[in-house]
């Protein structure tokens, strides 16, 4: 049983959205941050990246940001729903059509694994997220959920998407359009059809939710007088059914072999899995139980499909890329420790 829960959003007014809007700091170059700030006001960039002033420490620069954001609700940038709503979202992208439902997911559900996750975090990133959130108070970027097709939440969603959106805009060529859902009966109905789902699963945000949930325990502990309904039991999440999801890679930079060379790396792949060179320029497997590796300028395929999997109920345990931590990156490469202090770097190809 998963709850999600409606809540009060603090949102751009609708005449100013496609200007507020914005990327993750992360997919600016320092230029272009420059130019957004110097040129537009009202980019959230000026929120969730404030002018640092050198001599401030992190905690401080911190505190710049819940300020920036106080300020844009002063000057009536941003306003809040009244009542707590859910809200359609949808967006296009080189033709391809993705809704969901925003809402508030619980950090009980995190962490009794009713929201279910696939990769380790680091713990140095979840306590730098967990202080973010303490100290500036708001979500600024939903966590991913994914859910298996759920008829009746389709069916709202395409009822709902028959109304005049709250918002619809488009910026570099991806349309987002957004409905309020306000009614108490329509509220209602979402929340059971996901009470009637036994799991549900991050996509994206394992950080994210990491922090969430290190920040609930440290507020818990702290409030003589928890309820278990405060904010702070929850974190902001947008919820896709599973057919409505596009997946994409999720590759391993690994900056040394552990003492190998690369010849006597590819030895002891060979050990274990079928390794071959590849002579085309290929990046990304073509299918399931192939795994990708580029070492000293050549492409590899390793076939992993002939492994024997003890985990055989266990859907994460099975992933290829749990194979790859299993059989690879631990025996071999000697990372055992994958939330402390690594000799690599996850990234996402696009």
């Amino acid at each position: 049983m998963c709850t999600i829960n409606p809540f009060c959003a603090l949102r751009p007014t609708p005449e100013k959205v496609s200007e507020i809007a914005t990327h993750s700091v992360e997919r600016y170059s320092h230029e272009q941050i420059k130019d957004i700030l110097a040129h537009n006001p009202v980019s959230f960039l000026q929120v969730i990246n404030p002018v640092h002033i050198p001599e401030q420490g992190a905690h401080e620069h911190l505190y710049s940001i819940k300020n920036k954001l106080h300020e844009f609700v002063s000057k009536g940038i941003f306003i809040q729903d009244n009542s707590p709503c859910f809200y359609i979202y949808r967006q296009i992208k080189n033709g391809r059509h993705h809704v969901g439902i925003i809402g508030l997911a619980s950090v009980d559900d995190y962490n009794n694994n009713t929201i279910k996750i696939h990769e380790q975090t680091l713990a140095q990133r979840e306590e730098k997220l967990k202080e973010y959130l303490d100290v500036c108070e708001f979500n600024a970027e939903p966590i991913c959920l994914t859910y298996p097709h759920n008829k009746v939440l389709n069916g709202i969603m395409l009822e709902k998407a028959k109304d005049i959106p709250t918002y619809d805009y488009t910026i570099d060529e991806i349309r987002h359009t957004l409905w309020v859902v306000k009614k108490l009966e329509e509220i209602e109905q979402i929340q059971s059809q996901f009470k009637n789902i036994p799991s549900i699963y991050i996509a994206d945000g394992h950080h994210r939710a990491a922090s969430s949930a290190r920040l609930a325990e440290m507020r818990r502990t702290s409030n003589p007088n928890h309820t278990g309904k405060e904010l702070y039991n929850f974190f902001t999440a947008a919820l896709f059914a599973d057919d409505e999801l596009t997946i994409f890679s999720y590759n391993r930079l690994v900056q040394n072999l552990n003492e190998h060379s690369v010849d006597s790396f590819l030895t002891e792949l060979k050990k274990t899995f079928k390794v071959t060179l590849l002579t085309e320029k290929v990046k990304e497997p073509a299918h399931k139980n192939l795994l990708s590796i580029y070492t000293n300028k050549q492409w590899y395929s390793i076939d992993i499909g002939n492994l024997p999997r003890p985990h055989t109920n266990d859907a994460a345990q099975n992933l290829d890329v749990s194979v790859l931590s299993d059989f690879i990156l631990s025996p071999i490469l000697g990372i055992k420790d994958i939330r402390n202090g690594l000799p690599w770097a996850p990234y996402k190809i696009y």
